[in-house]
């Protein structure tokens, strides 16, 4: 059945893989895990998981549209018709195996169970022996013993140098008006300075240079873009568009559009008639449409691709 070689080859490149009407598919990352009873730890490990809710995200439509080179149109039935086989041959009761990743089986209430596939060879835990630290305490310092006291020492003055202190004191007390006279210097020095800054005139007013420098490059720039001249386009270029898909439903082309701009392909969507067209905006003059339309099935590896004017 190709739709489990969808499966297959989808989710191990994806992770994710979303089979429409059925389900989806994830492939879980489990870490490492530490038994604290046991003291081991488990190797980390990836399982498979199927739930039953889905949303279609195109991918299966476009596996099967490039797998068997189809238009979208008829890889959308094809995808009808395996669908349906698929939800035959589970409503069976027949396991539906899976290589490499399980086995679908469904019940007579309409749920699907998944059973995933079990490894021949698992990792066994590693045992890891916890590392006991024991401290040590330091010995407790010994007492010293206080540091003896010691009495200050008063100098011993001789009699000669009791009346040589006695001198100096008493001829101090008559020269401490040696000290004024210079502050009265300073204070009347700094009167007379701001006596003569009050006199003197304010400066006159300055006047501002002018940058003519500016002034000039500016009416030159000025001038060089109006004599520059505008060239204007070809008289006979044309804008069309190259249709790349075409569909009937405005949601799954907006989808489509959105999925090639965010490969970096520059298409938009519009409607024309009954259907939706998913096409690469050119522009170009009236005998080159040839040869842009080869460009454009080049790039987009699609010969069906024709051009929309």
């Amino acid at each position: 059945m190709i739709l489990q070689q969808y499966i297959q080859e989808v989710l191990f490149k994806q992770r994710v893989c979303v089979v429409p009407q059925l389900g989806t598919f994830t492939v879980q990352h489990f870490p490492a895990q530490y038994n604290v009873a046991a003291h081991t730890l488990t190797a980390p490990r990836e399982q498979v998981i199927f739930t039953q809710q889905w949303q279609d995200d195109g991918s299966c439509l476009e596996w099967i549209a490039l797998k068997e080179n189809l238009v979208p149109a008829v890889a959308q039935r094809k995808m009808e018709k395996y669908l349906e086989e698929l939800k035959t041959t589970l409503q069976s009761g027949k396991p539906l195996v899976l290589p490499g990743i399980g086995q679908l089986q469904g019940d007579f209430t309409g749920n699907i169970h998944f059973h995933a596939e079990i490894l021949p060879v698992e990792q066994e835990s590693i045992p890891i022996t916890p590392i006991q630290r024991q401290e040590t305490k330091a010995p407790a310092p010994a007492p010293q013993a206080p540091p003896p006291v010691t009495m200050p020492l008063e100098p011993m003055m001789t009699e000669e140098m009791e009346d040589t202190l006695e001198a100096v004191t008493e001829e101090g007390g008559f020269k401490w008006w040696w000290a004024g006279i210079p502050i009265a210097m300073v204070v009347i020095g700094l009167a007379t300075w701001w006596y003569v800054s009050s006199q003197a005139g304010s400066p006159g007013p300055q006047v501002q240079a002018v940058n003519t420098d500016s002034i000039k490059a500016k009416q030159l720039a000025d001038s060089i873009k109006a004599a520059t001249p505008v060239t204007p386009p070809p008289p006979d270029t044309l804008a069309y568009f190259a249709v790349v898909e075409e569909f009937k439903d405005s949601v799954r082309a907006a989808r489509q559009t959105a999925k090639r701009q965010a490969w970096k392909q520059e298409v938009v969507m519009y409607k024309r008639g009954n259907s939706y067209k998913v096409a690469a905006p050119i522009r170009s003059i009236a005998s080159d449409t040839t040869a842009e339309l080869e460009k454009k099935k080049v790039y987009f590896k699609n010969n069906r691709i024709y051009l929309d004017f």
